[in-house]
């Protein structure tokens, strides 16, 4: 048994609630407060777009580094570790959401792909600071999961093995996503939302 925990004759519970819930996530609190139309802004298509996908980018990289947690526990004790694969695909997500984040901040009506190589080069902000190492760090996360599956699936649709290679840094690339993010927030965020 995968989970010798789960007794045979477990009942099969409903997951889906409709009234009081014991955990709250951003997305439910946001279509909740857009529901009942708790004030004018959340009619606004753009603004609850962007606020719903920034966030769920954030909970996407917050998710990935707490795997990271089990990834440098595993470590030193020859320990094939079941996080590592969740946590990269986990990042690459957030990413993705980031980069369709500043998409929508500055004026695109509608997100396509999971490219993030095609994500940021629609993006088109050359001039960011450290826009060569950025570029560099997106291209890397491409060829991680350049189909798409790789990190998905672990396998073709073919069901045969990928070309991908799963030799990475799991620290890097979460340390880089960090400062992904805080640049992408500084110099295309604050610049289209605020006009700073």
């Amino acid at each position: 048994m995968v989970f010798d925990e789960m007794p045979d004759d477990y009942k099969m519970q409903k997951v889906l609630l409709h009234d009081k819930v014991p955990d709250l996530s951003y997305l439910g609190v946001m279509k909740h407060l857009r529901n009942i139309e708790a004030d004018e802004i959340f009619k606004d298509d753009e603004f609850y777009s962007s606020e719903v996908i920034s966030h769920m980018a954030l909970d996407y990289l917050e998710s990935a580094c707490f795997l990271q947690k089990g990834i440098v526990a595993d470590r030193g004790g020859e320990i094939v570790s079941q996080y590592l694969i969740p946590a990269a695909f986990l990042c690459k997500h957030s990413i993705e959401l980031k980069l369709k984040e500043c998409l929508l901040i500055k004026g695109a009506d509608k997100l396509k792909g999971h490219s993030v190589l095609n994500l940021w080069n629609e993006l088109n902000e050359s001039g960011l600071v450290h826009f060569k190492e950025l570029d560099s760090f997106i291209k890397e996360m491409e060829q991680i999961d350049s189909n798409e599956m790789a990190l998905r699936y672990g396998i073709s649709k073919e069901l045969s093995p990928l070309k991908e290679d799963f030799k990475f840094d799991i620290d890097a690339m979460l340390l880089n996503t960090k400062f992904l993010f805080n640049i992408l927030d500084e110099h295309v965020v604050c610049k289209y939302r605020y006009g700073r």
